[in-house]
């Protein structure tokens, strides 16, 4: 055994079990269970931010009743309300003393029929020459004396109605006048609450978008450049995550016609970087996803640069849809002569010798079919 050539042939065995490890995916339920805890951790995350953007949106507001105070004169304030309470007892009354002229309405108008009644009796009494009794007599005369003073007590709450709506009428243009005066006032107040409430909202926002921007940009840059590494799916659980918490918080404190420009333009950036990152890696691929197209080429029988078929032995007369079969049998059939061979319309070496073991081997993969040697 050769000891010199020993470390120089475990180095070779660690850089190809390095290789295949790099090319392990791991079976599909770890890949199910990878991607169901980034969705889990994603999830948590988005309500982590949550809980932490709420905390910082529940300080304390700006109380209007504080700003109302320095705006709104408080004699204004105070006669209002007092006019207001003196008004409702003025209502108060002048329905109560409605009320009791119904009542002494019905009262008078009873009186009225029963005077009207027996003066009837008397009239048939005096046609028929009998005397009008003395009961019927002393009714009819307690009956017009009610009655006189129902008509007196008719007219004094006539009259004490009427001073009551003349009063409600003078207190109600005082108080339109006083609440005019102070609703201006109450407006001059509002502006400024608005004003201060507006400050307030550019505070909590600028809190919230200062703990969430470095996170985003954070997760932005692993986004960029570890996306496609071992731990790519927890990079894009939290990059989704904090984007749409970002999202959610500028459209809550930007007005929509700001923020419908700020969606579309970040949706624009979006796509550019994908169609850019697509044209690169068309333009210069990975050696990974260029072994992988290359496989396919070989698999098809096809030049991996130009796709033209290769025509080698046998494989010259295969023609047809199902040329990848008749190809399969027509190499099996022909593997001891296997030789060199070139593409004819790109001139591009699709099969070479072996430097270790000398057989005939594809040229654009990175292994040899027979002993393994990697180029």
């Amino acid at each position: 055994m050769n000891w010199k050539n020993r470390p120089l042939q475990q180095s070779q065995i660690r850089r190809k079990i390095i290789a295949s490890s790099k090319n392990f995916k791991g079976t599909f339920v770890q890949r199910f269970f990878v991607i169901v805890l980034s969705l889990i951790f994603g999830v948590l995350l988005f309500w982590l931010l949550g809980f932490l953007v709420s905390d910082i949106g529940s300080l304390r507001s700006p109380d209007f009743s504080k700003v109302k105070e320095k705006y709104v004169d408080a004699e204004l304030v105070k006669k209002q309300k007092s006019l207001k309470g003196t008004l409702n007892d003025i209502r108060k009354n002048i329905k109560n003393q409605k009320q009791q002229r119904e009542i002494l309405k019905d009262s008078t108008d009873n009186l009225q029929n029963t005077i009207n009644q027996l003066l009837s009796i008397q009239k048939q009494s005096i046609e028929k020459n009998l005397q009008f009794s003395a009961e019927n007599q002393r009714t009819f005369t307690e009956s017009q004396t009610l009655f006189l003073e129902n008509q007196k007590q008719y007219q004094v709450l006539n009259k004490q109605i009427s001073e009551l709506i003349s009063q409600q009428q003078q207190l109600e243009e005082e108080l339109a006048y006083i609440s005019q005066q102070t609703g201006k006032q109450e407006d001059l107040a509002k502006k400024e609450h608005n004003k201060i409430m507006a400050r307030h909202r550019l505070k909590v926002a600028a809190m919230k978008l200062a703990v969430l921007l470095p996170v985003f940009l954070i997760s932005a840059l692993f986004f960029i450049k570890k996306r496609s590494g071992m731990y790519g799916p927890v990079i894009y659980a939290v990059f989704i995550a904090v984007f749409l918490k970002l999202s959610f918080v500028v459209h809550e404190y930007f007005p929509r016609k700001y923020f419908k420009y700020i969606a579309i333009l970040v949706i624009i950036a979006i796509v550019i970087n994908l169609l850019v990152y697509l044209l690169k890696r068309i333009i210069s691929p990975k050696k990974v996803w260029l072994i992988k197209q290359y496989q396919e080429a070989y698999d098809k029988y096809v030049c991996p640069i130009c796709s033209k078929p290769i025509l080698i032995g046998p494989l010259r007369y295969v023609i047809g849809k199902n040329r990848r079969g008749l190809a399969l049998a027509a190499q099996a059939m022909d593997t001891g002569k296997q030789q060199v061979y070139a593409c004819p319309s790109c001139g591009t070496k699709l099969y070479e010798k072996c430097d270790k073991c000398g057989s005939i081997r594809h040229s654009l993969l990175p292994f040899c079919e027979h002993c393994g040697n990697q180029k």
